[in-house]
């Protein structure tokens, strides 16, 4: 019966032919570190019932990253170990129990894991194991043929072939080792220096009697696991009590770890750094500074690498989310002192992929063919709106500038009009003098057109010849006669004879400026300048003025349709003309009115009673 439990056993430890983690082919511009971001555990928050910090592994890459010292492309990354692999060292039955989510919990030390589906459990937190695992198998290999490996993530220590615990679900440890007696040429003994704070029961059990196993392991006697069977496979062991200090502590790793060197001669070296070592951790209960573990790191390197000894290292335990810092700054101190190094890899250019995913964007993101929603709509929309109102207001503000600067240069033109023609008028005649110049009706301004603007009648006053500028004797009797027949004439003017008004539009302040000031004396009542709308505009050429009263004329600007309505009324019957004035009088009549820019200029001087007398 013995014979054949005996048989089982060997046919369930038989080495796998191959072992694909030592077939990896890691070229020379890379670290020989091995880490995957499979390595963390996160399920639901689940993992935070545990006071072991499982994220720290990413975030100590993550410090080793921005220290510029590892890449994605100078890293190595593992794969998931298999079940064949597994059984070089487990039996087929604990493997079996991992299927039940109850043994898993236990393991971890998280009760609600057994309450979840085992499919979930097998993703979630066992498959970050195998990789644990995979990776420390392959540290191994890189060491025997780099020197010196570092593996960001394993040191199970508490797990051996049969049973799990202390948060240890696979025999990292035992599994890289065996695999290097059994495949890797040259490797006959091996060396664990073992410093985690907790007794490392796990690979002590694997190894008890194995000669070619050497274990040094410093570690507190008053804390878990209190694993009596396993310390009887440790050949130096060491227990210090709680709360010892750095001094002492970096004193006893000395002297033990030159010991054992001394006492065993291996082929490569195993290193488990635990850092729940560290002052304040609540499983510890030691008491070494952040300083102090990278001192120790700094030793057992020192040791091992002046004797030319390969050594790969684990990161094991920590229960402060400052471990990760510290493990970080530990490496980085090991490479500042020369004792590892990879020239390739550090003077490795910028993989292409990499190197866009660190440039910036050179061209534009395309925009999306979705139009965002309801919100996006919303904010379009108002956004149009204000360019819109913009728009609009900067265009009205240019209007009445223009309005400005056309009024300003009919002002300017008027002005300039009436010193020209009261410079061209001759002396006027003793018998001239006593003769008087009526200034159109209310009437005859509504039924004709206004008079023409400067430059029309400067070009025709220059067009005469020069016999023609002397003014003939006027008598009272004719300008009487004159301003009765023009008043008299129904038809429109002919064509030529009167030029168009110059309608102009007027800003609501200057149209009330222009209604609220009486008129000057000796002048006719000012035309109003409005802008009326439609309705406003028919009804007030549909209704005919009252009798006996003088319209004033109001230029408007019309609509299109407007413009087809009669230009000029009929005069109202029974209207009376305005009493004349006296020739003296028209300059300051000229003037008084070209002053004034609202509405257009109505100027009746001589030249223009000549003419109609002619």
């Amino acid at each position: 019966m013995a014979n054949t439990t005996d048989r089982r056993d060997e046919n369930e430890h038989r080495a796998p032919k191959r072992c694909r983690q030592h077939e990896v082919v890691v070229k020379e511009t890379q670290w020989p570190v091995v880490y995957s971001s499979e390595y963390n555990i996160g399920f639901c928050g689940l993992e935070k019932l545990h006071p072991f910090d499982a994220g720290k592994w990413g975030r100590i890459f993550e410090f080793l990253k921005v220290a510029g010292m590892l890449r994605e492309d100078t890293i190595v990354e593992p794969f998931e170990a298999n079940e064949e692999e597994l059984l070089f060292v487990h039996t087929k039955r604990y493997l079996s129990s991992l299927r039940w989510s109850m043994t898993v919990a236990g393991i971890t030390e998280i009760p609600p894991v057994a309450l979840l589906p085992n499919f979930i459990v097998q993703k979630k937190v066992l498959r970050p194991f195998r990789y644990h695992t995979s990776g420390t198998i392959m540290a191994g290999k890189l060491a025997m043929d780099r020197g010196w490996a570092i593996n960001i993530g394993g040191g199970f220590h508490h797990c051996s072939s049969d049973r799990g615990g202390g948060f240890c679900a696979y025999a990292d440890i035992t599994l890289s080792i065996k695999f290097l007696l059994e495949k890797v040429e040259g490797v006959r003994k091996v060396l664990i220096v073992d410093l985690d704070a907790h007794q490392g029961n796990g690979h002590a059990r694997d190894f008890m009697g194995d000669e070619r196993v050497y274990i040094l392991d410093v570690y507190n006697r008053d804390i878990y696991p209190h694993d009596g069977f396993a310390k009887r496979a440790i050949q130096r062991k060491v227990e210090i009590r709680s709360f010892t200090e750095t001094e002492e502590y970096l004193q006893i790793v000395r002297r033990h770890v030159e010991g054992a060197l001394n006492e065993f001669e291996p082929s490569v070296v195993v290193y488990n750094a635990g850092t729940d070592i560290l002052d304040g951790d609540p499983l510890g209960l030691l008491a070494i500074s952040s300083q102090g573990i990278v001192e120790r790191d700094q030793i057992v390197f020192q040791k091992c690498r002046t004797r030319g000894l390969p050594i790969f290292m684990v990161t094991s335990g920590g229960y402060l989310r400052e471990t990760a810092r510290i493990v970080a700054d530990s490496i980085l101190n090991l490479r500042s002192l020369s004792l590892i190094s990879c020239d390739a890899a550090e003077n490795c250019p910028i993989v292409e992929e990499n190197a866009k995913n660190l440039a910036p964007p050179t061209t534009t993101i395309p925009r999306s063919q979705s139009d965002g929603g309801i919100f996006a709509r919303f904010k379009r929309s108002c956004l149009n709106r204000s360019t819109c109102s913009s728009t609009s207001t900067q265009s009205i503000d240019d209007v009445g500038t223009q309005v400005d600067e056309h009024k300003s240069n009919n002002a300017v033109s008027a002005s300039a009009t009436s010193t020209s023609s009261l410079s061209k008028k001759s002396p006027p005649s003793p018998s001239s003098s006593s003769s008087t110049k009526p200034p159109p009706s209310s009437s005859s301004s509504s039924s004709t057109k206004p008079q023409p603007s400067s430059s029309l009648s400067s070009s025709s006053s220059s067009a005469l010849p020069p016999s023609t500028l002397t003014l003939p004797t006027l008598t009272i009797d004719d300008v009487e006669e004159t301003a009765e027949t023009t008043q008299s004439q129904s038809s429109p003017p002919p064509p030529h004879s009167q030029p168009q008004p110059v309608p102009t539009t007027n800003t609501p302040a200057e149209t009330t400026q222009s209604q609220s000031s009486p008129p000057p004396p000796h002048s006719q009542p000012q035309p109003v300048p409005t802008t009326n709308t439609p309705a406003e505009t028919t009804q007030s050429q549909s209704s005919p003025p009252p009798p006996h009263s003088q319209p004033q004329p109001v230029p408007t600007t019309n609509t299109p349709a407007e413009t087809t309505q009669p230009e000029s009324q009929p005069p109202p019957p029974h209207s009376q003309p305005q009493p004349l004035l006296s020739t003296t009088d028209m300059p300051d009549v000229s003037v008084r009115q070209s002053s004034n820019s609202s509405g257009p200029k109505h100027r009746m001087d001589i030249e223009d009673v000549e003419s109609n007398h002619l």
